[in-house]
């Protein structure tokens, strides 16, 4: 018998095949993961016998020319899913934590004061609040508590009654089961971050101070203050370049060991204190350190800015911040967290327009760009 003759009959095999079997194939249940609507059926696969290498459809062209009559068909690519929106999001704050820790922070030259201004003052503020909330939200949605309560809600009450609780409060996921825990993670990771930025803050602070004495820091500053103000207002606009370690740390195979590691602190340290410098790249710390977590207490005036976190953070184990939905986007939009990171880049700008000498420089980094940064991280809890 020839290849081709042998191909036709198991291809005559084959359709009588599916011939007999067609009425149990229609009458399949449907899962709810299918579109039965677009979808149509794909054609089933072929290996010839003695020819490993051909892997053939039903419709391919190639079977037409052995012996197939059906009309090629045209396959696409499924597009490569999009990184999560807070991952994306929390690069920003990321990278102002990896700036605090790597500038130089005993400032010895005038030169050295410049470079610490121009890191540390140029974030864009709202990148920062964005940030923050969604790198707090992260850490929220690790809560195997709350993340039974959220799934719990959803499947109770169905996902469009759970979305319109959110749209209707922003304080409404606070009222779901181990909502306490999950704030506990990332209001907890927001005091020992707003403790580490309040350490060195008060570390260039005090500079301001002893630099008085050193004839280089007394000198005038050149040009008109209110130009550096301006510039750095500018610089501001675009915001900081991001970290291409700390965008490799959130994008990468290592995201979730980066929000793992955050929640095993317990809020008793810092990621940022913890991590390591390594050429261009960050390492994390180890997994022996301590995980006990203490308890915090949302301030009233401070709930909205709990409430979005909560929120983005269900939303996260929901599987809805793969986009920009209204729903992530008002919860990112908090206008307390966004009022307070502007509020301090406007007091640093308006202390650099005051100042004169070199010496009074250092006071606006510490107080307005890591102290008030620290107390935007810090403040929502007790």
């Amino acid at each position: 018998m020839t290849l081709r003759s042998a191909t036709l009959s198991l291809f005559s095999g084959l359709a009588f095949l599916f011939a007999s079997h067609g009425t149990a194939y229609a009458t399949d249940p449907v899962t709810e993961q299918q579109n039965t609507t677009t979808t149509t059926p794909s054609a089933p696969t072929l290996r010839l016998p003695l020819l490993p290498s051909a892997a053939l459809t039903l419709n391919d062209p190639q079977a037409t020319e052995l012996g197939g009559n059906s009309e090629p068909t045209t396959t696409t690519t499924a597009p490569a899913a999009q990184p999560d929106i807070l991952a994306q999001n929390a690069i920003a704050y990321g990278s102002y934590q990896s700036d605090v820790s790597t500038f130089k922070q005993n400032l010895e030259s005038a030169a050295d004061i410049e470079a610490a201004m121009n890191t540390l003052g140029t974030h864009n503020a709202k990148s920062l609040a964005t940030g923050w909330l969604s790198y707090s939200a992260l850490l929220a949605s690790q809560s195997p508590e709350f993340k039974k309560g959220v799934i719990d809600t959803d499947n109770y009450f169905g996902r469009d009654r759970l979305l319109t609780g959110m749209r209707n409060s922003p304080v409404y996921t606070l009222s779901l089961d181990g909502a306490d825990d999950a704030m506990n993670r990332a209001l907890g990771a927001g005091k020992a971050d707003a403790r580490r930025l309040d350490s060195v803050g008060e570390k260039i602070k005090e500079q301001a101070y002893s630099l008085q004495a050193l004839g280089w820091a007394k000198a005038k500053l050149p040009g008109k203050p209110s130009d550096h103000a301006q510039k750095l207002r500018l610089a501001a606009v675009n915001g900081r370049p991001q970290s291409g370690a700390v965008r490799s740390l959130f994008l990468g195979p290592d995201f979730t060991s980066t929000v793992t590691r955050a929640n095993a602190l317990g809020g008793t340290t810092s990621l940022w204190d913890r991590v390591t410098m390594v050429g261009s790249d960050i390492k994390l710390p180890g997994s022996s350190f301590m995980s006990t977590r203490n308890r915090v207490v949302v301030k009233r005036e401070r709930e909205v800015t709990a409430g979005n976190i909560a929120t983005l953070a269900a939303l996260n184990i929901l599987g809805e911040t793969k986009a920009q939905t209204p729903y992530v986007t008002a919860a990112l939009e908090d206008k307390q967290a966004q009022g307070c990171f502007e509020q301090a880049q406007l007091n640093l700008l308006q202390c650099v327009s005051a100042s004169r000498n070199v010496f009074e420089r250092p006071f606006c980094i510490g107080v307005h760009a890591l102290k008030e940064v620290g107390s935007c991280v810090g403040g929502v809890s007790r």
